[in-house]
């Protein structure tokens, strides 16, 4: 049997992985936007195929089950006007405080929903392609949730789509606080990212850190990319060295961003 066939592609394929890993960042972020074009033009045919689907389910579904569904949403809904009421006097009052003290307003966020339309096809870019770009009023590095749970920040924005650098990827580093502790460190990729996207590090805890595995981690607001108090994660193991002057730990990120299909973009 002739192998010559299997060397020639096996060499090729090695090539390409040597080149890919040595590029620089800016001929990293041309790639990954020729790789995306190929499915551009699948986006809008499965924006119209999900559409499609959500009108015929909606069809389907019998009225009696409509009706309960439409009221626990109303009884939802009540439940959040009391909890908003209660708390527009907490809110006045912050506002007349922070006037007083001369403190800066924090910045109000409206949340966007967006659906994620397309990933990358291998766990090297920790990024996503959602279905709202600049028409929608995207721009880059507003923050993207799941779930209650900080997940990254607008990276790219097209005019109808853009891309999300997912917590993991090299280009999505956030500064974070240990609720226990009050501790800030930075969260980025681990070797361990490639294989659990649910996996990362915190760098720069205090060599002396009482961290421990368990306490929950929160977006510090440094920066003031990130809103204040969003959940990230829980640590899973801190890894203390003699003679270093801060800790490496491990957390496991509260959302899976491999098992999401929506996301909800933060626009001030």
């Amino acid at each position: 049997m002739n192998k010559q066939p299997y060397l020639i592609t096996t060499g090729i394929v090695l090539a390409l992985a040597i080149v890919t890993f040595n590029l620089s960042p800016e001929a990293t972020a041309r790639a990954k936007l020729v790789f995306s074009s190929f499915y551009i033009p699948l986006i809008s045919a499965q924006k119209s195929t999900r559409t499609a689907k959500d009108y015929l389910i909606n069809q389907t579904v019998p009225r009696k089950v409509l009706l309960k569904e439409n009221a626990e949403l109303k009884r939802q809904n009540n439940i959040l006007e009391l909890r908003l009421s209660q708390s527009a006097s907490l809110f006045r009052e912050n506002n007349t405080l922070r006037s007083h003290l001369q403190i800066r307003p924090r910045a109000e966020w409206n949340p966007r929903l967006a659906h994620i339309v397309g990933r990358d096809p291998a766990n090297w870019w920790r990024t996503i392609l959602i279905d709202l770009g600049s028409k929608d009023g995207v721009k880059t590095d507003m923050p993207v949730l799941a779930k209650s749970s900080i997940i990254g920040r607008v990276q790219e924005v097209y005019s109808h789509r853009s891309r999300v650098a997912l917590l993991g990827d090299p280009d999505c580093r956030i500064s974070v606080t240990v609720e226990a502790t009050s501790e800030n460190g930075i969260l980025t990729a681990s070797g361990g990212t490639v294989f659990d996207p649910t996996l990362v590090q915190l760098m720069y805890l205090p060599a002396n850190t009482e961290a421990r595995p368990g306490d929950m981690l929160y977006t510090s607001g440094l920066g003031e990319k990130f809103p204040r108090g969003v959940h990230v994660g829980k640590l899973l193991s801190v890894e203390s060295t003699p003679g270093r002057l801060t800790t490496i730990a491990t957390v496991k990120l509260a959302a899976n961003t491999s098992k999401l299909n929506e996301v909800w973009i933060l626009m001030p």
